[in-house]
């Protein structure tokens, strides 16, 4: 979809913020609503097929959180999410498990909001489709059975837009290669991506897909349609050893 074409919703409780916010998005996409709090937020949401929410997580009445819970546990439609915070209220693992797409940090720059805005409305297909300028980017990689073994055991855990990965490599945040061989499927994802965050106690790292190789493409699609969360917090192995 394209930002001219999409209805954005602001939430947040500055109101000089949301003001400054507003002005910016009613320049460039198709329809803006401003509001200051989540419970506001989920009554236009009653009126309106809203396409993308920017909103603060720190608020009083409902707060950002709270209002992305609400909106998973609706029947309707669930438009996408970005967070914006100007402290640590919520570590990225946890917010992209909720849904979040981005967690972008004040003070924020006016194109880095209109480009991240533009990227979470993007097809996933599409999105995945544009290779990166080449850089000497460290590369994950990891050799497993077969990508339908790998699920079943917990050593891999595929979201709306990446995927969580038990590994021994451990890589610093930042953009990534990838290589992951899946032997008996003859399957090889490739591509690169963001690793978001790290667990290294858990061996665990959640890495955003930016591309993926044409060969590599329709599986990891056909995974992100059937997943809520943008990249698990989890493979389930971890919560599998304390239920044992």
């Amino acid at each position: 979809m394209q930002l001219k074409e999409a209805s954005i919703l602001i939430v947040d409780d500055e109101p000089v913020l949301l003001e400054i916010w507003g002005e910016w998005f009613k320049r460039v996409a198709g329809q803006v609503f401003c509001t200051e709090n989540g419970l506001q937020a989920l009554q236009i949401l009653t009126k309106h097929k809203i396409d993308l929410i920017c909103t603060d997580i720190r608020m009083p009445v409902m707060d950002g959180i709270s209002l992305l819970k609400k909106l998973k546990e609706r029947a309707l439609y669930a438009p996408r999410v970005i967070f914006v915070t100007g402290f640590s209220n919520i570590q990225a693992r946890e917010a992209y498990e909720l849904g979040a797409e981005a967690v972008l940090e004040k003070p924020i720059e006016r194109d880095d909001v209109i480009n991240a805005v533009k990227r979470c409305l993007t097809d996933r297909n599409e999105l995945w489709q544009t290779p990166p300028a080449l850089a000497a980017y460290p590369t994950l990689t990891g050799s497993f059975e077969s990508l339908a073994t790998a699920l079943q055991e917990h050593r891999i855990a595929v979201g709306r837009g990446g995927f969580c990965i038990e590994t021994e490599q451990f890589l610093v945040e930042g953009p990534v290669n990838i290589k992951l061989d899946f032997k008996t499927d003859q399957y090889v994802l490739l591509g690169t991506g963001i690793v978001r965050w790290l667990a290294p106690q858990e061996r665990l790292m959640g890495i955003e897909l930016t591309y993926v190789a044409e060969a590599s493409r329709s599986r990891m699609l056909q995974l992100a349609e059937q997943s809520a969360s943008f990249i698990p917090r989890t493979t389930g192995r971890t919560y599998q050893a304390r239920a044992g």
